[in-house]
């Protein structure tokens, strides 16, 4: 890939870099020149997104992964809101039809698991994210604003999309179609979302950067969306263990409180799962995972 019309200065190195697993939406390259070591950012997807994460996520939330110019709004205004480094957006541009976006290198390495890391560095998560569930807002959608849900209906939208989802994706899946109406019910009862915040649906370790001591980087942030915080906590609940929820807990209780997950832990899990957040784990295993939070 030439990502020269990025530059102002001769580029002296272009190594692509793999997130470590398969299917992933972007194209990653670490850019070397006289003076700069950056990254640049693509979406690989050209058509309409048409998996069940990507489609669910546009159609709920208004994000589109191929629109990587969003990420100037989204990391820039991380950056400056939390103590976890985003990498701002430095420099964009358009080429073969494709958006492309330079942002800062961040130090540290890929954070494979949390669990059995130090307490410092999971709490360090905790206190970054609850940095991050601080600026508030009075909508569900896209961070850019450009679609917007009113928190009050919020819950019918969830319904109807999901009802979508399971249409177009889980059609032949029976033991997952079967629990939407239950999973509806529960959203008719369910209390409205006192506030919305970012919120990153496909919360994972590698999404993560550590320097051994404290978490050093989020560095994919392409589905950040505006959401109720409960969300985050439901992609936790997959990726910490109770020791580093602990700990995780610790660090987040310095900014907020948590927040209760009781009324909506079960449809938002089923979102989750509908959304493949972490693959295609049998949908009573993904209901009834630990509870954490």
């Amino acid at each position: 890939m030439n990502l020269a019309f990025l530059f102002n200065e001769p580029i002296k190195e272009v190594q692509e870099l793999s997130p470590g697993y398969e299917d992933h939406a972007s194209d990653v390259w670490l850019v070397k020149t006289e003076n700069q070591e950056v990254v640049v950012r693509s979406s690989r997807m050209t058509e309409e997104p048409n998996n069940d994460f990507w489609w669910g996520c546009k159609k709920l939330f208004g994000i589109d992964p191929r629109r990587v110019f969003e990420l100037e709004n989204v990391n820039n205004t991380l950056n400056n809101i939390t103590s976890i480094p985003i990498p701002r957006v430095l420099n964009k541009g358009n080429c073969f039809s494709r958006e492309f976006v330079v942002v800062e290198k961040l130090t540290g390495e890929m954070v494979k698991s949390f669990e059995g890391k130090p307490s410092t560095v999971l709490q360090s998560l905790g206190e970054g994210l609850a940095n991050i569930h601080m600026n508030r807002k009075k909508y569900v959608g896209n961070p850019s604003g450009t679609y917007k849900v009113r928190l009050e209906v919020f819950h019918q939208h969830l319904k109807h999309t999901m009802a979508e989802i399971v249409f177009k994706f889980y059609n032949e899946e029976k033991e997952i179609s079967k629990k939407l109406a239950e999973v509806k019910d529960l959203l008719d009862k369910a209390p409205i979302p006192e506030y919305s915040t970012f919120v990153l649906v496909d919360m994972d370790p590698t999404q993560f950067l550590s320097d051994g001591k404290v978490i050093s980087g989020l560095v994919d942030t392409e589905a950040y969306v505006i959401a109720p915080r409960e969300l985050d906590f439901i992609g936790l609940e997959y990726v910490l263990d109770e020791k580093s929820a602990m700990e995780f807990k610790t660090g987040y209780e310095k900014v907020l409180e948590l927040p209760d997950l009781t009324g909506v832990r079960k449809p938002y899990r089923y979102l989750y799962r509908l959304l493949s957040v972490q693959g295609d784990m049998n949908i009573d295993e993904w209901l009834g995972y630990q509870e954490l939070f």
